[in-house]
């Protein structure tokens, strides 16, 4: 499993977009916040999940079993804890 943290400028899963275009996950929140995080290759992005928990976002991919299946569109942010 693949686990990154990422401090991000609000505690309200509304206020994030989170999206994948290949193996490049797109972070934007308020008051300009724009990140960028490259998945490895290893990394199923197809199955990417987002989650935020005080002012800290976890995304969190399984290994690709497999060559991985590349995902293109929005990922739902949801509440950790």
């Amino acid at each position: 499993m693949l686990v990154v943290t990422l401090p991000v400028p609000t505690r309200e899963v509304h206020d994030l977009s989170v999206w994948i275009e290949g193996t490049v996950a797109h972070v934007l929140g308020p008051d300009g916040f724009c990140r960028d995080v490259n998945l490895p290759e290893s990394a199923d992005g197809g199955r990417l999940q987002a989650g935020l928990f005080a002012d800290i976002l976890e995304l969190r991919a399984p290994r690709a079993a497999r060559s991985p299946v590349l995902r293109q569109g929005e990922i739902e942010v949801r509440p950790l804890g």
